[in-house]
């Protein structure tokens, strides 16, 4: 059962984009469902075909991908956003990122096909979904630069910057893999910002 407060806290992120009027929002309501999962467990494995939205309220997770036998770590995400395998979401594709909880999570998911639902009825919905795909792209863009345009080092003080939550709660054999570097190669930054008391 979704409860108000459950419902409180993703709508306030909805309206971060859209004002949905009572109507969308009673339907969005109607359309989640809770789902709980213990820390280490996937949520979604690559080669599956990604078929759910997860709102997180509680708990974090990472995505990566494996590649050459090593664990990449692509993203993490937090409590109060939503995450998905957007490529394969729209596309039905099978997704080639695995995601998994960090710690015990709870979360309101949305199917595949009730969101397509909501697009069918509703122009909001519509927007809703653009906008998100706009903030999906940005955020690509960004990683991308900083990985091509960025040393280790500025990356990491970019990260401890943008994402404090990161540097707080992630392993950092996970940040590490996220920076595009090797776990010693983060440690011997970190030591060396230490040094010059930049953390």
């Amino acid at each position: 059962m979704i409860t108000d407060e459950d419902f409180a806290r993703v709508k306030e992120y909805i309206y971060r984009f859209v004002d949905f009027n009572e109507v969308d929002l009673a339907q969005f309501r109607g359309m989640l469902s809770k789902k709980y999962l213990p820390k280490g467990r996937l949520l979604l494995e690559a080669g599956e075909v990604c078929s759910h939205v997860a709102f997180i309220n509680k708990g974090h997770f990472r995505s990566f991908s494996i590649v050459q036998d090593e664990e990449i770590t692509y993203n993490f995400f937090f409590d109060g956003n939503f995450i998905t395998d957007y490529p394969g979401f729209i596309s039905r594709q099978p997704s080639t990122e695995t995601h998994q909880a960090l710690e015990d999570a709870e979360l309101l998911m949305l199917e595949y096909k009730d969101m397509q639902r909501g697009y069918n009825n509703s122009h909001m919905w519509e927007r809703f979904g653009r906008l998100i795909a706009e903030f999906i792209i940005v955020g690509i863009a960004q990683r991308n630069r900083s990985l091509l345009f960025m040393s280790p080092e500025e990356r990491y003080l970019d990260l401890m910057k943008t994402r404090p939550k990161v540097i707080a709660n992630i392993p950092q054999q996970y940040i590490a893999t996220y920076l595009g570097i090797q776990p010693e190669s983060l440690s011997r930054i970190r030591k060396r910002l230490a040094e010059s008391k930049k953390i």
